[in-house]
């Protein structure tokens, strides 16, 4: 199944939803995407809850208010999620402008915003979706190979050579691998910074944990996986820096 093209607009300023929902719906329908979908957020409390619990939009497009500095707030918790994700700003002034730029927004546009440069803004956030190299794992399974995301794994855990794939959307793949250690067949997502191995027989992606405890990661689909006391430390900082 392909994954749908997932737009979030994010606007603390209910009176100009709307408008914006309007034309982005409308955008959507024509953009040729395989699936699309359209997510509204007004709470910014709301937002921070979604991101930790590993949701993930494939552009935002971002409520900066005349005063207060909440849809710049939000960015920098959104960039730390996803460093390259298109982020497209409204705003109701320019002094946002500079923050938004350090954030690497592909558009600030001024509130109410024109249709046709929104929809400009959202045809390049398309193509850079299209044309940027997408990370995915091979899954080998029996009488079939399937190409996964990676950013759609939440951990894999292995058993011999036996791997149990588990995704964002709570589905599972099981999978084989051949005379290779665990560790080798994945190390380009080790080495990505997206992912770790907290233990022997698991690797986790970093995006979709929610806490790191002793002995043990709590993943957002509320599984626990355990932590080896040699990979404590290592975990921890890779959570950190994640913006854990």
């Amino acid at each position: 199944m392909k994954r749908e093209y997932i737009v979030a607009i994010c606007d603390t300023q209910k009176n100009d939803i709307p408008a914006i929902e309007t034309a982005v719906g409308e955008w959507l329908a024509s953009s040729g995407a395989d699936g699309t979908r359209l997510d509204v957020f007004t709470d910014i409390q709301t937002v921070k809850e979604r991101l930790a619990d590993g949701y993930s939009a494939d552009t935002y497009i971002i409520g900066v208010p005349t005063h207060g500095t909440g849809g710049i707030e939000i960015a920098r918790v959104i960039r730390l999620r996803q460093p390259d994700v298109p982020l497209i700003f409204l705003a109701g002034a320019r002094t946002s402008a500079f923050e938004a730029y350090e954030l690497h927004g592909l558009r600030y546009i001024m509130k109410p915003a024109d249709p046709d440069e929104l929809c400009s803004a959202l045809d390049m956030a398309l193509l850079l979706y299209r044309t940027l190299p997408a990370s995915t794992v091979t899954v080998r399974m029996p009488g079939e190979t399937r190409s996964v995301n990676a950013d759609d794994i939440v951990f894999v855990e292995n058993n011999v050579r036996a791997m149990r794939y588990v995704l964002r959307d709570g589905s599972t793949l099981a999978g084989t691998r051949r005379n290779i250690s665990f560790e080798d067949y994945f190390a380009p997502l080790l080495s990505s910074g997206r992912f770790v191995q907290p233990h022997k027989s698991f690797i986790i992606n970093i995006r979709y944990i929610r806490s790191v405890k002793a002995s043990s990661v709590v993943m957002t689909n509320g599984v626990q996986v355990p932590i080896s006391r040699r990979h404590l430390t290592e975990v921890q900082e890779a959570y950190r820096k994640y913006g854990g």
